[in-house]
């Protein structure tokens, strides 16, 4: 209780402010501004394919959700938020700020939700960036449809929703480890690629699962890397196990952080 009265939102929204900002300026936001286009660029180059190939009979609707879909959700979302979820806290530890911050007048509780928020929002803007520039490449001659625009609706939603939960689990990995990017990328490309495969209960053990079961992969078929072997939860327990695993990892980040007794060493 005493961590929740801390929260301030005059601190948080200061917080936001300044972080987002040096987030959006950062380097790293670059290049992930750049990684987000690699779907744009191959289904460029598969319209310059059938164009010079007019007999070809390719379904970019389908394509998208195999191609843009798979590299988005499997992939880019995971690592994007690793990177700036592990960065709430280790960014301070390495530029040998927190001692600043926790000698301020600004809760934990407040460090936290603003880091967090500022670079939810940054990872917002480059995930979305790129979903609408791909997506509107592939199927630009349908977008006037109410059933593209629809999809598109979900796939920007189903984004949102990994990227809360994703920067929260990162957050809290990033604030019980110094160095949890090692242990983040196991996480992405070892279980979570592995056992999503793994019929039964044991699906339920990822994140991919429950944003997964959100995406309408039935469109690209069974063959589909977003298809195969899943066994879907409803939409609204999915959305509900999303949002309640967020909130679980932000309150157990900002109760390490209350707790943990961090060295002098790892600070200066």
């Amino acid at each position: 209780m005493k961590m929740l009265n801390a929260i301030n939102g005059h601190h948080i929204k200061v917080l936001f402010s300044f972080f987002f900002k040096a987030g959006i300026r950062a380097k790293r936001s670059r290049l992930f501004f750049l990684f987000t286009l690699i779907p744009t660029v191959v289904f460029i180059i598969i319209k310059l394919v059938a164009y010079l190939n007019p007999g070809e009979n390719i379904s970019m609707s389908n394509l998208f959700t195999q191609i843009g879909g798979s590299f988005y959700f499997q992939l880019f979302i995971p690592l994007l938020c690793l990177f700036y979820g592990s960065s709430v806290m280790n960014d301070e530890i390495d530029d040998k700020t927190l001692i600043y911050l926790t000698t301020s007048p600004v809760s934990k509780a407040s460090i936290i939700l603003g880091k967090y928020l500022a670079y939810f929002t940054v990872s917002v803007i480059i995930i979305i960036f790129g979903l609408f520039l791909s997506y509107g490449l592939a199927n630009v001659s349908h977008l006037v449809e109410l059933s593209y625009l629809k999809q598109l609706a979900i796939f920007t939603g189903v984004a949102l929703l990994s990227v809360i939960t994703y920067s929260s689990l990162f957050t809290l990995l990033g604030t019980l480890l110094k160095k949890s990017i090692l242990l983040g990328l196991f996480f992405i490309l070892g279980w979570e690629s592995i056992v999503q495969f793994f019929p039964g209960t044991t699906q339920k053990l990822t994140v991919t699962l429950y944003i997964k079961s959100l995406l309408p992969v039935q469109l690209s078929g069974t063959d589909s890397i977003l298809a195969f072997q899943l066994q879907p939860s409803p939409v609204s327990e999915s959305i509900i196990t999303l949002l309640v695993l967020t909130v679980v990892f932000l309150a157990a980040s900002i109760f390490i952080f209350y707790k943990k007794e961090y060295v002098l060493s790892d600070i200066e």
